[in-house]
């Protein structure tokens, strides 16, 4: 039995607190029972309920107890398999929730959100009054959530600031002639002057111009703020609640406010949508950020707002990569590296090597299972964002050898190392976020004392939906001794339901076996 003396409190940060509690004597096959009573002084310390968890729940309860001028409208979000028990207590105003026997939940590669997949119960406000009176309705409809959040002294009162301080900065960016720049230099402006807190809010609670007093933010201010200057340039922007990919969907048929977690700002030009966060330094304006890509957003506006669903068509992760590789007569190897990566390559790349240039060349420029390494990285483009981020460098190793027989692997840099898919059942959707196109070069001079003993054959796999093509060709000249490779890798679509799994394990187990596959090299 828990002591009293095991339980404590500790300050996260000015606004919330923690109250914890151990098990000293927990060990593997214990059961853990545990309640607690929280009292809330304002519903919007009203959060979900999860009845699941990492581990598994042999029962899970919960009753809510509502004050008597408020109504509160739920919903539960689990599958068919497991039941619920709700039961409605009205001599308290309270309601009842129960599951029983719920399997643990962990993470699955190329998950989504795994609050998608979670057994709860969802709440929010849905009337208040004073007791004894009808109550107002709240948010019943995604007309009213536009109509609430545009009344809302942290949200639509905080746009149509005047930001002290800016005037001259404004004066220079209406001289541009072109929306598209005038977005990109006020977008930069802020991401330049501006610090996140690393809080995903959709308000600014403590206001807009107390965070640019200060220069530092949560989403909701920074993104408010971003709002506030790219109308006082005379663009057409409007604020959008988003539901971070990571944080969960959005269930369309609830107009729930809570189902979104942070604010983004939408900028219409020539009948396109630009989606813009302030809190990411790297993202260009043309591409949509890679935390929203697949998800349900919400543009808060009476006359160009509604639902929109956050998809790209055009934009992918894309990589050109080209080898020019020497072989010695000891089987030592050099050789030269080019790496072309556009549009989210090129954002991830550079928020990579941005963040730790050693990890970077470990995670990018690293040849598993060999002795050749990655010397002498240059990276071009780093400031032109119009342009490629190219990385250029140099190897050096040696071939793995046993006897007269040395092998080199053609899977260079792809990033396809490891296989994510082993598993043999998949609980959730596989969300890649953007389509992939990678294509590797490969051209190998040969020394005269060496020649191919063995060459994978040349390949040309997909998916019946041709969705997913691996291309791999090989091609030797003896004449001059070159063996010239192509790999292809390419993926059509980004998302995936569950029931798809099976289709994309298969052809995952195909690819890696391909790429697995070495060229045996005979020294005479």
């Amino acid at each position: 039995k828990l002591e009293r003396k095991s339980i404590f409190t500790q300050k996260t940060n000015d606004r919330i607190g923690e109250v914890i509690f151990t098990f000293p004597a927990i060990h593997a096959g214990s059961i853990i029972d545990y309640k607690y009573c929280s009292t809330m002084k304002h519903y919007g310390g009203l959060e979900d309920w999860n009845f699941q968890g990492r581990l598994p729940v042999i029962m899970s309860n919960y009753t809510l107890i509502i004050l008597p001028n408020v109504e509160f409208t739920y919903r539960v979000n689990k599958v068919r398999q497991i039941p619920i028990t709700i039961r409605q207590q009205a001599s308290v105003g309270g309601i009842y929730f129960e599951m029983k026997n719920i399997p643990g939940l962990g993470d699955e590669t190329y998950m989504d959100a795994r609050e998608d997949y979670l057994q709860k119960v969802i709440f929010q406000l849905s009337g208040y009054g004073r007791s004894g009176d009808s109550k107002s309705k709240y948010m019943t409809s995604w007309d009213e959530v536009t109509r609430e959040l545009n009344s809302s002294a942290e949200f639509g009162n905080q746009i149509g600031k005047n930001i002290s301080g800016t005037e001259d900065f404004i004066k220079q960016v209406n001289i541009l002639s072109s929306p598209e720049e005038k977005m990109k230099v006020v977008l930069n402006y802020v991401r330049n002057n501006m610090v996140w807190d690393g809080i995903h809010s959709k308000y600014s609670i403590e206001g807009v111009k107390d965070a640019w007093k200060k220069k530092k933010g949560t989403s909701g201010d920074i993104n408010l703020l971003l709002i506030n200057l790219l109308k006082e340039v005379s663009l057409e922007v409007y604020p959008m609640i988003v539901s971070d990919r990571f944080h969960g969907k959005v269930d369309i048929s609830y107009p729930f406010i809570d189902q979104f977690n942070s604010v983004l700002a939408c900028v219409f030009i020539n009948n396109k949508k630009y989606y813009l966060d302030a809190t990411d330094k790297f993202t260009l304006p043309q591409l949509t950020p890679f935390n929203i890509l697949n998800t349900t957003a919400f543009i808060v506006s009476r006359k160009s707002g509604g639902l929109v669903n956050i998809v790209t068509d055009t934009m992918q992760y894309k990589e050109y990569i080209t080898a020019a590789i020497n072989l010695e007569e000891n089987g030592t190897i050099s050789g030269d590296v080019s790496i072309k990566s556009f549009d989210y390559a090129r954002i991830k790349k550079l928020q990579d090597y941005t963040a730790n240039k050693n990890e970077f060349i470990n995670k990018y420029l690293q040849i598993d299972e060999t002795s050749i390494v990655a010397k002498n990285l240059e990276l071009h483009n780093l400031e032109n964002d119009s342009l490629p981020l190219e990385q250029n460098c140099k190897l050096s190793g040696n071939l793995d050898t046993a006897g007269h027989f040395s092998y080199l692997t053609l899977n260079l840099f792809t990033g396809f190392d490891t296989n994510p898919f082993l598993n043999d059942n998949r609980f959730s959707n596989i969300n890649f976020g953007y389509k992939r196109f990678i294509k590797v070069n490969i051209a190998i001079q040969l020394p005269p004392v060496y020649s191919i003993d063995e060459m994978p054959p040349s390949i040309q796999l997909s998916d019946d939906d041709k969705d997913i093509i691996f291309i791999r060709q090989l091609e030797y000249d003896k004449q001059n001794n070159i063996l010239k490779g192509l790999v292809v890798l390419e993926f059509k679509k980004s998302l995936y339901d569950k029931e798809m799994y099976p289709v994309i394990k298969e052809m995952y187990q195909k690819m890696f076996g391909y790429l697995k596959e070495l060229v045996v090299l005979k020294k005479k």
